[in-house]
């Protein structure tokens, strides 16, 4: 892996919105959880009403953003995804963090997702220099609009097995995603 990973011009706090960005559409590799599931998480109290479930998503890695990458950035990271082999991984959240977002998180229950981002990275370099900087933890942002909100611990975690990954274009303004890539995980 080549380094510096992320342009140092673009470090930022966890959970800041990013300096970087003109406030385009976003491209992330992220991991959904299953309908059911996001149904689940969409209806705890912290949860922003206004997004539907389908929205509902842990990001991997920000890829950047749409107003400079181009379709041919975009075909490049697909080729590079579609090579990434790990094995499914669980994803497990036992707490709703508070402030200006609220989000899932597991504290450091996630080692594997983690480390299924440093494959996901290794790939990304396959094309791309460098990286928007990105906070590694991971979490589902459930509310964008925590108004200093506390956070809790749940009752009862919310886990899913994470078996696919997939590249999508957030769409500033539109809440909406447009999916550009879908793949398994698998051991092999």
């Amino acid at each position: 892996m080549r380094f510096p990973l992320f342009d140092l011009d673009t470090l930022q706090s966890p959970g800041a919105a990013p300096s970087w960005s003109p406030g385009g559409s976003k491209l992330y590799v992220m991991a959904k959880p299953a309908p059911e599931l996001a149904r689940v998480v969409h209806r705890l109290d912290e949860c922003a009403d206004h997004r539907p479930p389908a929205l509902l998503h842990s990001p991997i890695q920000l890829v950047g953003d749409r107003s400079w990458l181009t379709d041919a950035d975009i075909a490049a990271a697909c080729r590079h995804l579609s090579r990434v082999r790990y094995a499914p991984f669980l994803m497990l959240f036992d707490r709703i963090e508070g402030g200006e977002r609220m989000m899932l998180s597991g504290g450091n229950r996630n080692c594997a997702a983690q480390d299924f981002r440093l494959a996901i990275l290794d790939a990304l370099f396959g094309h791309f220099e460098r990286l928007p900087a990105y906070d590694a933890t991971p979490h589902m942002t459930i509310d964008d609009h925590g108004r200093g909100r506390p956070g809790r611990l749940l009752d009862q975690p919310i886990a899913w097995l994470v078996e696919e990954f997939m590249l999508v274009e957030s769409v500033q303004g539109d809440t909406r995603h447009v999916e550009w890539g879908r793949w398994r995980l698998r051991d092999d």
